[in-house]
């Protein structure tokens, strides 16, 4: 009799387990996750960095942290990396490039911007021209002089 519980056991703890992650109990959202190639990780707020960026150079981790600040501006300008010509996915705007999705549970971050030269100087200088007080279509106008190569 012992001896079937024995063999039950790992029955029985592989089944809890499964049903656990079933339920939820497993993976959190915040871990991060493949989507083509790019690192995704879902945290509840702008305020909340993913984990992912402890890879990156405390350059990349501040443009970032600052996403959430230049959100309205992000979201109409043109990333010129190549990212809006992507046949699956294709970028609809810069913010793409940081955020891959955003709803009422939280943000997704994308590592996009992280292995992207572009992405990352775009930012970098609608950080620099708001602090100068240009407008958002003053900065629209300057990414499209200084980074469309077609300009």
């Amino acid at each position: 009799m012992n001896g079937k519980w024995l063999l039950a056991l790992p029955s029985a703890l592989l089944a809890g387990g499964i049903l656990l992650v079933a339920c939820g109990g497993g993976a959190s959202n915040s871990e991060p996750h493949r989507h083509g190639n790019e690192n995704w990780e879902k945290e509840a707020s702008y305020s909340d960095m993913p984990s992912f960026l402890s890879n990156y150079s405390g350059r990349t981790k501040h443009l970032y942290s600052i996403v959430g600040k230049y959100e309205d501006i992000l979201k109409t300008v043109k990333c010129y990396c190549g990212c809006m010509e992507y046949e699956d996915d294709p970028h609809a705007s810069l913010l793409r490039c940081y955020v891959a999705d955003q709803d009422e549970t939280g943000v997704t971050w994308t590592d996009h911007s992280g292995q992207c030269g572009i992405c990352t100087e775009e930012l970098v200088k609608i950080e620099e021209w708001s602090k100068q007080g240009k407008t958002p279509e003053q900065i629209n106008q300057l990414i499209e002089d200084n980074f469309n190569p077609n300009a």
